[in-house]
């Protein structure tokens, strides 16, 4: 075997090593984007691997065709992709040698939304992941909620039409002073403000039909005032707390 050969042999083995070795990675949370948005999805190899010369392909579920982006030879078959996305997607070209297959999508859609799949083929690797396209309002309450000190109060806030909120971010604020925080399926108290440790809480078993509103608990006078619901990406709403005093 002439030495170049046996370099070439040797680097092949390599490469297949390498490639047995990785991963490719989505997103563990859901992509939000709003209506004519542009948007990344992310998807990578790690440890990265040069994929200059891979067949890259990006599919959704229910799609017909279900190309949503077909990368070979170093360009995209426009004639595989869904009609739906023409000229509306793109990979990072400089990105590929480092294993960054992430595919952007220019002014989505509300039918953008669902499960995309990135694969390597010739690798036989994939990772999903999902995109959100947020169309529902943040409604809080055109009336003040009214409480007396020492009692335990609701602010309503909701989603219309209903989005299962539980893999999302949820912020309760006052003024800048954050009440409540839920990120990564979890209350967060860390960034809470001192004032109401111990104090909030959300009907988790109630946010996957939307419902972000807030206990607020053992109310002080100094609970009154304007507070603000939101998830990130989409509006926010707001709630006014007034608190009396028993007589």
């Amino acid at each position: 075997m002439s030495m170049s050969l046996a370099l070439l042999v040797s680097f092949l083995n390599l490469t297949v090593l390498l490639a047995a070795q990785t991963q490719l990675i989505g997103s563990h949370q859901p992509i939000i984007a709003l209506v004519g948005d542009d948007v990344l999805l992310p998807c990578h190899l790690e440890p990265a691997v040069s994929l200059t010369y891979e067949t890259v392909v990006w599919t959704k579920a229910g799609l017909k065709p279900k190309y949503v982006h077909y990368h070979q030879d170093g360009r995209l078959l426009f004639e595989k992709q869904d009609p739906l996305y023409s000229l509306r997607t793109r990979l990072f070209m400089d990105e590929l040698q480092r294993g960054n297959v992430s595919l952007k999508i220019f002014e989505v859609e509300p039918s953008d939304a669902g499960t995309y799949k990135c694969s390597l083929p010739a690798m036989k690797k994939e990772a999903e992941v999902e995109l959100i396209v947020g169309q529902s309002d943040v409604i809080g309450s055109d009336q003040p909620v009214k409480v007396l000190v020492s009692d335990d109060i609701i602010l309503p806030c909701h989603l219309e039409p209903p989005l299962d909120v539980t893999t999302l971010s949820v912020e309760w604020r006052r003024g800048p002073a954050l009440v409540h925080v839920y990120r990564n399926r979890r209350d967060d108290p860390v960034s809470q403000d001192q004032n109401f440790k111990g104090r909030t809480s959300l009907f988790q078993d109630e946010m996957t039909r939307g419902n972000i509103s807030l206990k607020l608990t053992d109310v002080t006078e100094q609970d009154a005032g304007n507070y603000t619901c939101s998830v990130p990406k989409l509006q926010r709403s707001s709630v006014t707390l007034v608190v009396g005093e028993y007589r």
